[in-house]
């Protein structure tokens, strides 16, 4: 489903556009022109690749596959964290293998793993930090390159309706339809400029983006949940901070969670 919804307003906004096209010119050839798509897509590809190092375009790329990924869950994540707390209490830190082997992504298993080497609460979001910057800065890497992508798609549309003038122009003894061949393509070369900036290129940077702000509050309730922890925090005082940074209608849910009480019980913990 994730992925059907990811697709969804790519199709329906390049759809839009070649309906209406075909409905204005009486024929699928104007935008149906191979030769035009080509030198829009492949030029913007070549355009930015060409500025960009080869591991931040194989790392831009891969970026593209997280959105249709399924997000981890900010309640999820912070009942996660919250048995975590109340395990090791319990159990001690031989609680946080087991607990490392199921974490709900791969930062809160990171992060997790400082607090079994046993480094103090400071240590922890030090590096804690350094390694959700670190992931953070790959994805706006990946959002600049396909901002950049969206910024070449137009330039290259004027590029082939230059072309396809040019070649009007120098062949202005051809047939008409010979010569509306090439007019074609110039003009085509323009729309699909514009139709894969704003409905390819930037559409993906902007999907990127609001995936990177949602990480970027995770982030925040990793590293007070990993601070708490690593101090000692009691799981009333976890519970309750970890709430503060759900949104309003989640907040209200995870502190009627069966998750404290059922542990809490078991471990004398509340």
């Amino acid at each position: 489903m994730k992925q059907l919804g990811t697709l969804t307003p790519f199709a329906v906004g390049i759809i839009f556009v070649v309906a209406v096209a075909v409905v204005a010119t009486g024929t699928f050839a104007f935008i149906g022109n191979l030769d035009a798509i080509a030198i829009v897509v492949i030029g913007s590809i070549i355009a930015t690749v060409a500025g960009t190092p080869s591991a931040d375009t194989i790392e831009a790329l891969s970026r593209v596959r997280l959105l249709w990924q399924k997000t981890p869950d900010a309640v999820h994540v912070a009942q996660w964290w919250l048995e975590l707390n109340l395990r090791w209490r319990r159990d001690g830190i031989t609680a946080l293998g087991t607990m490392i082997a199921r974490a709900p992504c791969s930062s809160a298993a990171a992060i997790a793993q400082l607090c079994a080497d046993g480094f103090d609460a400071d240590t922890i979001a030090q590096l804690s930090e350094k390694l959700l910057a670190s992931q953070r800065a790959s994805f706006e890497r990946a959002i600049g390159f396909f901002r950049r992508l969206a910024g070449y798609a137009p330039t290259m549309g004027i590029i082939g309706t230059v072309i396809g003038l040019a070649s009007a122009l120098g062949h202005s003894g051809d047939t008409p339809t010979a010569l509306l061949h090439r007019i074609g393509f110039a003009f085509s070369a323009t729309l699909w400029g514009l139709v894969t900036s704003n409905f390819v290129w930037l559409p993906i940077a902007q999907q990127l983006q609001a995936l990177l702000d949602r990480t970027r509050q995770l982030d925040m309730l990793q590293l007070e949940a990993a601070k708490l922890i690593a101090r000692g925090s009691v799981p009333v005082l976890t519970r309750y901070t970890l709430a503060m940074f759900l949104p309003d209608h989640a907040r209200k849910a995870f502190l009627d969670s069966e998750t404290f009480n059922r542990y809490a019980e078991r471990s004398g913990a509340q």
